[in-house]
Parts: C-alpha cells; structure tokens; sequence
C-alpha cells in the first residue's frame, strides 16, 4: 500500500500524456514513429498502473504481483519506456513540446505535453527507486540518489543537443557556459551512480554520501549561477532550467539529510553510552555476558 499513491499518479499524468500525444496528432491520422512510440509508452504506463493499483487493493492479486520480482520488472519497463519517450517529447529539434526560438532560447510550444512529460517521467523515476528501495532493502535515500541521475542525464542531454542551436543563434557568452552546463551534468552522473551501486552494493558510508552529495550541491549550485542568470542558456524556462533547479534541489536535500543523520546517530550513541555509564547495573550485566 506504501507505493500506492505513486502508481495512481502514474496513472492519472498517463492519462494526460495519451488525450496530449493525441491532440498533437495531424488530423490525417498520419503519426511519426516517436509520436506513436511516445503514445505507446503512455498506454503501457496506464495498463501497468491499472494493475498494480488492484493488486494493492486485492490482497489475493497483491500477494502474487506485489513486493516482488514482478514489481521489479514493471517499474524498470516503464521507466526504461520512458527514458526514450522523454527524449523525442522533450527535444527541442523535434518540436514536439520545446523549440528553440531566434535567440537561441528554449521555449516551451505544447505546455501540457511538455509539463506532464515531466512529471511522467520523474514518478517513473521515483517509483522505480521506491519499489528497489523496498523490496531491496536499500538505503532510504536510493530514491533521491535516482532522481539526481535523473536530473543529471536530462541536463547532458540537453545540454549536448541544443549546443549547435544555440551556439549559432546566441551571444558567445551563452554558448561559453553551455560547457559548464556539460561539466554539471557529467559530474553529477558519475557522484550519483557512485552512490547508487555503493548503497546497491552495501558500502554506502558516512564520508562517502556526504563528500559526494556536498560535490554535488556545489557544482548544481554554480550551475544555477551560470546558467540561469540573463546571460544564461538556462534563463528561460525549459528542460535545462529544470534539470539544473532540480539537481540543485535533490542534491542539497541529501547533503542536509546526510549531515543531520551522522549528528543523530552521534547523538543516540552518545546518550547510549551515558547511560551505561550512569546505570551500573546494566555495566555489570554486560560484564557478566562478556
């Protein structure tokens, strides 16, 4: 029941997705291949939803699909579906959702398909690193470690794709920090599937989650600088300006929450061992078992 909520988003962002996809279609009936693909993804997303929203209602279904292999599989399907469907929806040279304008800028030409896009993608994200979080057992806070990759890919790829554009079209300046743009992206892939197999692996310790968490707020943080600011490629809303926001925002959260769990365990483990000393009864136990 945990991950319910996460699959009925799933289901109602599909449903904007497909009425979206649809709306875009020519009025032939003629589709491209991405745009059948894209519709495509958005329907399996919905049918897998559909059911795994009755196997966490039906207790006879839910022990058979739920907490297991089978919700392993599904949620890395659908996020794998999407990780191509985000790519030709959200690429301005296919002016699907975005297009890059006189200025070298991205705008966004289809808010509903753009935005639900989005937000698609990152529950699919999000409910992959919960049900692997899970049924895995893993470090609570494999999810987020997911959604900076997340972010990270989307800024390169990104980042890669518009250089051309707007390097032709834009001030220099604008171009110059395009390479910043790359550098973030790239690092922040490498710190997060650091993260992602040591936690998958069991050898996520203290100094490593913070000192790649901390590299990673920084490097989002200047990114924010550079490329938000007017001079920015990222000054107007689009898929650099979220992917950059949205890093800068994962990777603090798990700096914080790194920081603040190692100063409550040192602090459980402090008063544990306060107490031990104060009670001499329980040392004396602890003596007679040793």
């Amino acid at each position: 029941m945990e991950r319910l909520p996460t699959w009925v988003s799933l289901l109602a962002l599909s449903i904007v997705i497909i009425a979206a996809a649809i709306d875009q279609f020519p009025n032939d009936g003629v589709t491209t291949p991405r745009e059948s693909y894209c519709l495509a993804t958005a329907i399996i997303s919905l049918i897998f939803s559909v059911f795994f929203i009755a196997g966490n209602l039906v207790d006879r279904l839910g022990n058979m699909v739920v907490g297991n292999c089978i919700e392993n599989v599904a949620s890395a399907i659908v996020v794998a579906l999407w990780v191509m469907a985000i790519t030709f929806i959200q690429n301005p040279k296919y002016e699907t959702a975005t297009a890059i304008n006189d200025n070298g800028q991205e705008i966004i030409i289809y808010a509903n398909l753009y935005f639900f896009s989005w937000l698609n993608f990152v529950a699919a994200i999000y409910l992959f690193g919960n049900v692997i979080r899970d049924n895995l057992a893993y470090n609570p806070k494999f999810s987020q470690w997911v959604l900076l990759f997340a972010s990270s890919v989307v800024l390169t790829a990104t980042s890669t794709s518009l250089h051309a554009d707007i390097c032709e079209l834009a001030d220099p300046v604008v171009c110059d920090r395009l390479k910043y743009a790359l550098a973030v992206g790239g690092l922040g892939i490498i710190f997060s599937l650091v993260s992602i197999f040591a936690t998958m692996f069991g050898f996520m310790g203290k100094f490593l989650e913070i000192g790649t968490s901390a590299l990673s707020c920084i490097f989002y943080f200047f990114g924010v600088v550079v490329l938000t600011t007017s001079n920015g490629p990222a000054s107007t809303m689009g898929n650099m300006y979220f992917s950059v926001w949205g890093g800068m925002f994962i990777s603090a959260a798990l700096l914080f929450g790194g920081i603040f769990a190692s100063r409550a365990r040192s602090n459980v483990n402090a008063n544990n061992q306060h107490s031990m000393q104060n009670d001499p009864h329980q040392m004396n136990q602890m003596d007679a078992q040793i």
